[in-house]
């Protein structure tokens, strides 16, 4: 009965290490995106939200129409070029919105649509679909600009749905069911609402130059000092039927929106963002996340494809796995060895360098007879008696080892003393 080497397989460790290392980048991208990854069909009105009061409809409408999309969950967003469409819920801080416009004074044109309708969710619709209730009192849109302006919305319940109401924008546009208008003193309209003085749409007369808008109601700002060609508008929906799902559903409606959204942004470079952290779908920024994002995901990506090619190599490596030596082997040649390597790496070589001549001198006086009780002296002379190896006598090979202080000088003078004992002695052994 054979045993295998490798009890698996090469094809299942390579399967084996791919899915883990592809669970593990994929839990790092979750752990970094966070609430990024909740999906956006939750029935609110947000506009990647596919229920009656979204306005994913208005997306896809615009997309179609050539102009570039996209969905900020991040307070980065907000400085991005182009339209901003706000669509906060009823209950978010109104400084929240109020820093938001601010911040986009110079940076480009801001669309705030209110909200309007309450709404129940039900297990027996679709998932994102919910049912349309009561419209919200107006006071849930004053308390949400307090900050931005002073306003007054009211709520019309018996205002006839269907009539057409002037646009300073394109072709009148219907009145909604339950229109939702809006005064205030810095308002200035662009759709005008059913009720005298009333607009459905509005822009913040705040010095701003914004030809496109102002053909129902001019700016009340003349003084030149106060004048600011450099702001981008502020427009101010009341009423979310004319830009949510619900409204797309009607080709007038859904004609407007696009005039709406085109004369917001003439002024402006890039395309249209909707942003979702006003929607309870943003998510804060960390550095796994940074390590997901643009510049950062290039540098990413390199890490990834390195470790990969390193795990490729470690499968393809050259030949078996070489087995780890003892450090201290067993034996007499084995405690030769290493303490030789010990001594060289102390760099104490000189210090064996006498005992090793006086050991040759004694085994090379032993083997030709010479007394124990003879001096040094004499029996350096006897042996150089003896003869020359390589033009050397004894005693000059002897002198030469035990003044030897460098390893290769060390290493020579032992070889040719022990090459004299070999020659000179082996030869009259022989004899």
């Amino acid at each position: 009965m054979s045993v295998q080497a490798n009890p698996f397989q090469r094809t299942t460790i390579i399967i084996m290490f791919a899915v883990s290392f592809a669970a593990f980048i994929a839990l790092l991208y979750g752990l970094g995106m966070g609430d990024r990854l909740a999906s956006g069909k939750n029935g609110d009105a947000h506009g990647a939200s596919n229920s009656i009061v979204g306005y994913r409809a208005l997306a896809s409408l615009l997309e179609k129409t050539g102009v570039p999309v996209q969905y900020s969950r991040s307070p980065a967003g907000m400085d991005n070029e182009g339209l901003m469409i706000l669509t906060p819920g009823p209950f978010v801080p109104p400084e929240d919105i109020d820093a938001v416009i601010q911040q986009r004074s110079y940076i480009g044109p801001t669309m705030v649509i209110l909200p309007k309708w309450q709404v129940a969710r039900s297990d027996r619709l679709k998932k994102g679909w919910v049912v349309r209730n009561d419209p919200w009192d107006g006071t849930v849109g004053e308390a949400l600009l307090q900050d931005v302006a002073k306003v007054s919305i009211s709520v019309d319940g018996k205002a006839g749905s269907g009539q057409s109401l002037v646009s300073a924008v394109g072709a009148g546009v219907k009145t909604p069911e339950h229109p939702i208008s809006i005064k205030g003193e810095l308002l200035r309209t662009v759709v005008r609402g059913p009720l005298p003085g009333s607009a459905l749409v509005a822009y913040l007369d705040d010095g701003g130059v914004y030809a496109q808008l102002d053909r129902l109601d001019e700016s009340h700002i003349t003084e030149k000092e106060e004048i600011d060609a450099s702001l981008f508008p502020v427009v101010i929906v009341g009423d979310a039927d004319l830009l949510n799902n619900a409204g797309m559903a009607d080709k007038p409606t859904a004609r407007h929106a696009l005039a709406l959204v085109k004369a917001v942004s003439i002024a402006a470079d890039g395309g249209v963002t909707f942003d979702l952290t006003f929607n309870g779908l943003g998510g804060a920024e960390n550095l796994l996340t940074l390590a997901f994002t643009p510049p950062f995901l290039s540098a990413t990506i390199c890490l990834i494809t390195a470790a990969l090619a390193a795990a490729w190599m470690a499968f393809n490596r050259f030949g078996p796995p070489v087995r780890e030596q003892r450090s201290l082997d067993f034996g007499k040649t084995a405690l030769v060895n290493n303490s030789a390597a010990f001594i060289n790496r102390m760099q104490r070589g000189y210090l064996v360098t006498d005992p090793y001549a006086g050991m040759i001198r004694a085994q090379a006086a032993e083997a030709v007879g010479i007394s124990p009780q003879a001096d040094d002296k004499e029996i350096l002379e006897r042996l150089d008696e003896l003869g020359e190896s390589e033009g050397n006598r004894f005693s000059a090979l002897f002198h030469q080892l035990v003044r030897a202080r460098k390893p290769q000088d060390i290493a020579e003078g032992a070889a040719a003393l022990h090459a004299w004992k070999k020659e000179i002695i082996g030869c009259r052994s022989t004899n």
